[in-house]
């Protein structure tokens, strides 16, 4: 072996070393979240008007990281359209953060992908830095005094009957 090929294994092996010694730290963060006070944020939605998360303090949320890109997400959008039909009326609020880097894909997306609910764009990855966003979609359940309930990494079906009870249980009133 010579003597850049010794040095080049050496390297891989010590960043090896490195990412796996980073690695427990970063599970533990994504754990790390249910009863915790949700991050508040001011983003804008496709129109350029400021939302803030904590406006919506005294009713339940279900905060949404998506992308148009990501095909997990566009799979998701469905059943997040009909729960929202279906809750609504429950005071429910569906906040869905888009992580797009260009608002003009969001918007042109959303043109042929309506929503009823609020969609915000996130070009600068400022709330999903701080939702520790690792994965899309990633789904958050915000309870009515703003303490995070639940946390989904992936795409969930929201029509599923284990997932309503999560519903149920956010938008019930005390």
């Amino acid at each position: 072996m010579t003597s850049k090929m010794k040095k080049t294994v050496l390297i891989f092996m010590l960043l090896s070393c490195l990412f796996l010694l980073a690695l427990p730290r970063a599970y533990a963060q994504v754990g790390k979240v249910a009863g915790e006070v949700a991050a508040d944020f001011t983003l804008k939605d496709l129109s350029g008007r400021e939302v803030t998360l904590s406006s919506f303090r005294g009713r339940p949320v279900i905060l949404n990281f998506w992308a148009t890109w990501c095909p997990y997400c566009r799979q998701e959008r469905a059943s997040l359209k009909s729960l929202y039909q279906e809750y609504r009326e429950k005071d429910l609020v569906i906040v869905s953060v888009s992580i797009d880097s260009s608002l003009k894909a969001v918007k042109k997306y959303m043109e042929q992908n309506t929503a009823p609910y609020i969609v915000l764009t996130d070009t600068e990855g400022t709330a999903a830095g701080r939702y520790n966003v690792m994965s899309l979609p990633t789904t958050y359940l915000i309870s009515r005094d703003g303490k995070i309930i639940r946390k989904f990494m992936g795409m969930v079906n929201w029509t599923d009957a284990n997932i309503r009870e999560y519903v149920d249980k956010l938008t019930e009133r005390k």
